[in-house]
Protein backbone atom coordinates (compact mmCIF):
# COMPACT_ATOMS: atom_id res chain seq x y z
CA UNK A 1 0.00 0.00 0.00
CA UNK A 2 1.70 3.32 -0.70
CA UNK A 3 1.58 6.33 1.77
CA UNK A 4 2.17 9.84 0.00
CA UNK A 5 2.92 13.04 2.46
CA UNK A 6 0.53 16.25 1.86
CA UNK A 7 1.86 19.86 3.66
CA UNK A 8 3.52 17.49 5.88
CA UNK A 9 0.79 14.77 7.19
CA UNK A 10 1.31 11.15 6.17
CA UNK A 11 -1.05 10.05 3.85
CA UNK A 12 -3.09 6.61 4.23
CA UNK A 13 -5.13 6.01 0.99
CA UNK A 14 -7.62 3.87 3.04
CA UNK A 15 -10.50 4.12 0.47
CA UNK A 16 -8.71 1.65 -1.66
CA UNK A 17 -9.93 -0.99 0.83
CA UNK A 18 -13.33 -0.21 -0.20
CA UNK A 19 -15.79 -2.18 -2.40
CA UNK A 20 -15.84 -1.38 -6.13
CA UNK A 21 -19.97 -0.31 -6.93
CA UNK A 22 -21.32 1.41 -10.26
CA UNK A 23 -20.91 5.31 -10.77
CA UNK A 24 -25.02 6.87 -11.08
CA UNK A 25 -25.59 7.13 -14.53
CA UNK A 26 -28.05 9.20 -16.58
CA UNK A 27 -29.83 8.28 -19.78
CA UNK A 28 -28.49 7.92 -23.05
CA UNK A 29 -27.51 11.23 -24.48
CA UNK A 30 -26.31 12.13 -27.88
CA UNK A 31 -23.18 13.81 -26.49
CA UNK A 32 -21.92 10.61 -24.77
CA UNK A 33 -18.33 9.48 -25.84
CA UNK A 34 -16.54 6.50 -24.50
CA UNK A 35 -14.51 6.92 -21.10
CA UNK A 36 -13.77 4.72 -18.62
CA UNK A 37 -13.16 5.45 -14.96
CA UNK A 38 -10.34 5.03 -12.59
CA UNK A 39 -10.89 1.17 -10.74
CA UNK A 40 -11.17 2.86 -7.07
CA UNK A 41 -9.04 -0.35 -6.28
CA UNK A 42 -6.35 1.01 -8.37
CA UNK A 43 -6.64 4.63 -6.19
CA UNK A 44 -3.60 4.21 -4.31
CA UNK A 45 -2.18 4.81 -7.64
CA UNK A 46 -2.80 8.61 -7.52
CA UNK A 47 -0.65 8.68 -3.68
CA UNK A 48 2.38 7.20 -5.21
CA UNK A 49 5.46 8.95 -3.41
CA UNK A 50 6.78 10.18 -6.61
CA UNK A 51 3.94 12.20 -7.65
CA UNK A 52 5.17 14.93 -5.80
CA UNK A 53 8.24 15.14 -6.94
CA UNK A 54 7.03 14.68 -10.58
CA UNK A 55 3.73 16.29 -10.96
CA UNK A 56 4.42 19.13 -8.42
CA UNK A 57 1.39 19.79 -7.07
CA UNK A 58 2.30 22.31 -4.28
CA UNK A 59 4.43 24.32 -7.07
CA UNK A 60 0.94 24.19 -9.36
CA UNK A 61 -1.41 25.44 -6.49
CA UNK A 62 0.80 28.34 -5.92
CA UNK A 63 0.67 29.28 -9.68
CA UNK A 64 -2.91 29.53 -9.12
CA UNK A 65 -3.32 31.77 -6.46
CA UNK A 66 -5.63 29.88 -4.66
CA UNK A 67 -5.76 32.44 -1.22
CA UNK A 68 -7.48 32.12 2.25
CA UNK A 69 -11.43 32.02 2.16
CA UNK A 70 -11.60 31.45 -1.60
CA UNK A 71 -14.25 27.96 -2.86
CA UNK A 72 -12.34 25.89 -4.42
CA UNK A 73 -14.13 22.81 -6.71
CA UNK A 74 -12.39 19.35 -6.95
CA UNK A 75 -14.10 17.75 -10.10
CA UNK A 76 -13.15 13.83 -10.25
CA UNK A 77 -12.07 14.28 -6.29
CA UNK A 78 -11.07 10.36 -6.13
CA UNK A 79 -9.55 10.39 -2.32
CA UNK A 80 -8.78 14.06 -2.14
CA UNK A 81 -4.87 14.16 -2.91
CA UNK A 82 -5.57 17.80 -4.00
CA UNK A 83 -8.59 18.20 -1.74
CA UNK A 84 -6.73 18.29 1.42
CA UNK A 85 -3.75 20.38 0.15
CA UNK A 86 -6.27 22.72 -1.30
CA UNK A 87 -8.00 22.69 2.26
CA UNK A 88 -5.16 23.62 4.17
CA UNK A 89 -4.70 26.74 1.64
CA UNK A 90 -8.31 28.38 2.02
CA UNK A 91 -8.48 27.84 5.74
CA UNK A 92 -11.62 27.71 7.77
CA UNK A 93 -13.22 30.32 6.07
CA UNK A 94 -12.93 28.82 2.78
CA UNK A 95 -14.52 25.73 0.98
CA UNK A 96 -13.52 22.41 -0.97
CA UNK A 97 -16.26 20.96 -3.12
CA UNK A 98 -14.83 17.65 -3.74
CA UNK A 99 -16.94 16.27 -6.24
CA UNK A 100 -16.51 12.21 -7.78
CA UNK A 101 -19.36 10.22 -9.48
CA UNK A 102 -17.98 7.19 -7.46
CA UNK A 103 -19.63 6.29 -4.66
CA UNK A 104 -16.86 4.94 -3.05
CA UNK A 105 -14.75 7.23 -3.84
CA UNK A 106 -16.76 9.80 -1.86
CA UNK A 107 -16.36 7.25 1.06
CA UNK A 108 -12.70 7.10 0.83
CA UNK A 109 -12.51 10.95 1.05
CA UNK A 110 -14.90 11.27 3.92
CA UNK A 111 -12.96 8.71 5.60
CA UNK A 112 -9.50 11.23 4.97
CA UNK A 113 -11.54 14.13 6.08
CA UNK A 114 -12.30 12.19 9.41
CA UNK A 115 -8.68 10.88 10.30
CA UNK A 116 -7.55 14.53 9.59
CA UNK A 117 -9.95 17.14 10.27
CA UNK A 118 -10.44 18.55 7.23
CA UNK A 119 -14.37 20.06 7.94
CA UNK A 120 -13.93 22.71 5.57
CA UNK A 121 -13.70 20.06 2.29
CA UNK A 122 -17.98 19.08 1.36
CA UNK A 123 -17.63 15.68 -0.29
CA UNK A 124 -20.37 15.88 -3.30
CA UNK A 125 -21.48 12.77 -5.28
CA UNK A 126 -22.00 14.00 -8.11
CA UNK A 127 -23.30 12.31 -11.41
CA UNK A 128 -21.58 11.66 -14.80
CA UNK A 129 -23.45 15.03 -16.41
CA UNK A 130 -23.67 16.94 -13.44
CA UNK A 131 -21.54 17.83 -10.60
CA UNK A 132 -24.15 18.76 -8.13
CA UNK A 133 -22.48 22.46 -8.02
CA UNK A 134 -24.14 25.73 -6.39
CA UNK A 135 -24.44 28.43 -9.33
CA UNK A 136 -21.95 31.23 -9.33
CA UNK A 137 -20.39 29.82 -6.20
CA UNK A 138 -16.86 29.23 -7.17
CA UNK A 139 -13.44 31.21 -7.25
CA UNK A 140 -11.29 28.01 -9.15
CA UNK A 141 -12.22 24.33 -10.74
CA UNK A 142 -9.62 21.90 -10.70
CA UNK A 143 -9.84 18.96 -13.17
CA UNK A 144 -6.91 17.12 -12.80
CA UNK A 145 -6.38 13.98 -14.81
CA UNK A 146 -10.51 14.24 -14.90
CA UNK A 147 -11.07 15.57 -18.66
CA UNK A 148 -10.65 12.67 -20.35
CA UNK A 149 -12.91 10.10 -17.91
CA UNK A 150 -16.21 13.01 -19.03
CA UNK A 151 -18.68 10.69 -20.60
CA UNK A 152 -21.11 13.80 -21.03
CA UNK A 153 -18.39 16.74 -21.28
CA UNK A 154 -21.48 19.18 -23.11
CA UNK A 155 -23.99 18.50 -19.57
CA UNK A 156 -20.49 18.45 -17.10
CA UNK A 157 -19.06 21.74 -18.70
CA UNK A 158 -22.31 23.36 -19.16
CA UNK A 159 -22.83 22.82 -15.14
CA UNK A 160 -18.76 23.97 -14.21
CA UNK A 161 -19.34 27.11 -16.12
CA UNK A 162 -22.47 28.15 -14.46
CA UNK A 163 -20.93 27.39 -11.16
CA UNK A 164 -17.79 29.43 -11.70
CA UNK A 165 -18.06 33.15 -10.64
CA UNK A 166 -17.35 35.90 -13.50
CA UNK A 167 -13.56 36.06 -12.91
CA UNK A 168 -13.10 32.08 -12.13
CA UNK A 169 -10.34 30.05 -13.44
CA UNK A 170 -10.53 26.61 -14.51
CA UNK A 171 -7.18 24.52 -14.22
CA UNK A 172 -7.20 21.23 -16.52
CA UNK A 173 -4.32 18.97 -16.27
CA UNK A 174 -4.30 15.53 -18.52
CA UNK A 175 -1.37 13.55 -19.90
CA UNK A 176 -0.02 14.50 -23.40
CA UNK A 177 -0.81 11.92 -26.08
CA UNK A 178 1.96 13.86 -27.94
CA UNK A 179 4.27 11.94 -25.78
CA UNK A 180 6.26 9.15 -27.81
CA UNK A 181 7.46 7.61 -24.16
CA UNK A 182 4.20 7.68 -22.38
CA UNK A 183 3.56 4.74 -20.45
CA UNK A 184 -0.43 6.07 -20.26
CA UNK A 185 -2.76 3.81 -21.53
CA UNK A 186 -4.14 5.90 -24.57
CA UNK A 187 -7.82 6.39 -23.03
CA UNK A 188 -6.31 8.21 -20.13
CA UNK A 189 -4.11 11.17 -22.67
CA UNK A 190 -5.54 13.40 -24.39
CA UNK A 191 -3.97 15.97 -27.36
CA UNK A 192 -3.74 19.93 -26.61
CA UNK A 193 -5.63 20.04 -29.96
CA UNK A 194 -8.92 17.99 -28.19
CA UNK A 195 -8.58 20.18 -25.24
CA UNK A 196 -8.59 23.29 -26.77
CA UNK A 197 -11.20 22.27 -29.15
CA UNK A 198 -13.46 20.60 -26.89
CA UNK A 199 -13.70 23.63 -24.34
CA UNK A 200 -13.24 26.61 -26.94
CA UNK A 201 -16.62 25.20 -28.08
CA UNK A 202 -17.98 24.59 -24.97
CA UNK A 203 -17.49 28.17 -23.65
CA UNK A 204 -13.94 28.73 -22.27
CA UNK A 205 -10.59 30.78 -23.32
CA UNK A 206 -7.42 29.42 -22.11
CA UNK A 207 -6.09 32.30 -20.17
CA UNK A 208 -2.65 30.43 -19.29
CA UNK A 209 -0.06 27.55 -19.68
CA UNK A 210 2.03 26.17 -17.03
CA UNK A 211 5.09 24.43 -18.50
CA UNK A 212 6.46 22.65 -15.36
CA UNK A 213 5.39 19.36 -15.77
CA UNK A 214 6.57 17.92 -18.57
CA UNK A 215 4.25 14.49 -19.17
CA UNK A 216 1.23 16.82 -18.84
CA UNK A 217 -0.65 19.58 -20.34
CA UNK A 218 -1.34 22.15 -18.04
CA UNK A 219 -3.84 25.02 -18.75
CA UNK A 220 -5.80 27.46 -17.11
CA UNK A 221 -8.98 28.69 -18.68
CA UNK A 222 -11.66 31.29 -18.17
CA UNK A 223 -15.10 31.14 -19.10
CA UNK A 224 -15.67 33.53 -22.50
CA UNK A 225 -18.12 36.69 -21.70
CA UNK A 226 -20.74 35.12 -23.82
CA UNK A 227 -21.86 31.44 -24.69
Amino acid sequence: MSWARTGGVVLLPLFVLLPTVSASQPGPSANERHTELVDPRDAGWFYRPERVDSEKPEELLNLLGIDEGDVVADIGAGGGFFSLRVAARVGPTGRVLAVDVQPEMVDGLEMMIEKFGHDNIVPILGRVDDPKLPADSVDHVLMVIAFHEFSHPVEMLGHIRRAMKPDAQMLVVEYKAENPDSRVAPLHEMTETEIMQALSALGFRRDAVIDIIPSQHVFVFKKTEAH
